[in-house]
């Protein structure tokens, strides 16, 4: 008899762990939770074969997945506060909701994951991967995102306040009415990227290059701050731009 994988992809299914070991670490972890570390046990994963998990609504706040794959994975409205995955493969996940306030995701790679109304405040993304997400209504506040590549995301209405975003690849990003209030933008590449009604009040886009970036105004950009080495599109030629006082 053949033999089928559910996930459709056998070879990355090797090493799996069960759906049964991932409840029975979850609910572990749950009661480590509530007992303060006296009784359960911390979810302490590292590298661990967690693709096409189920972790809805799961409480998995502190734990360890540094380098963890969980590729389309199910964390639908999952708590992920404090969270360390740095390293780890995203990649697809189903993040709808989810919390990850004060997690670490240095270099992890979210791309294509539907993470719409995700909470990333005070996160560390650090050269992540978040390509051709959709984080639709996310809110991302002090949160570090230097070098991550932000390319043909999908963040309308969205929130990125006072953050790092520095060096950042924003091309063909979808940022219609997002808010960056106070958001460092140093060095970033706006490539084709849409920003219809964007917010950038008290943002930094010192050496940003946005020639090329769709349904900038001069109004957008009368509170925010430039160098000699923004880059503009044409059509705002001469247009000067405040210099950021540090």
């Amino acid at each position: 008899m053949t033999k089928f994988s559910i996930g459709g992809d056998e070879a990355a299914e090797v090493g799996k762990l069960s759906d049964e070991e991932i409840e029975r670490l979850v609910a572990n972890h749950q009661q480590w939770l509530a007992s303060d570390g006296r009784d359960g046990e911390k979810f302490d994963r590292p590298g661990a074969n967690l693709i096409y998990g189920a972790f809805l609504l799961a409480d998995l706040s502190r734990a360890n997945l540094r380098d963890a794959c969980l590729i389309k994975a199910n964390l639908r409205e999952a708590n992920l506060t404090e969270v360390d995955l740095t390293g780890a493969n995203l990649e697809g996940a189903s993040m709808v909701n989810v919390n990850l306030a004060s997690a670490t995701l240095v270099g992890a790679n979210l791309s294509k994951s539907i993470a719409s109304g995700i909470n990333m405040e005070a996160a560390d993304l650090t050269e992540a991967r978040l390509n051709s997400s959709n984080l639709l209504s996310a809110v991302v506040v002090n949160c570090q995102l230097r070098g991550a590549d932000l390319s043909d995301i999908n963040l309308a209405g969205g929130t990125i306040r006072e953050s790092c975003l520095d060096r950042g690849i924003l091309g063909d990003a979808k940022l219609m009415l997002t808010n960056f209030t106070g958001t460092s933008f140093v060095g970033a590449d706006f490539s084709r990227a849409i920003v219809f009604g964007t917010i950038f009040d008290e943002a930094d886009l010192s050496d940003a290059d946005l020639r090329s970036a769709q349904g900038l105004t001069e109004e957008q950009l009368d509170s925010a701050y430039g160098n000699a080495g923004t880059l503009l599109p044409e059509s705002l030629a001469g247009y000067k731009m405040g210099i950021k006082v540090t």
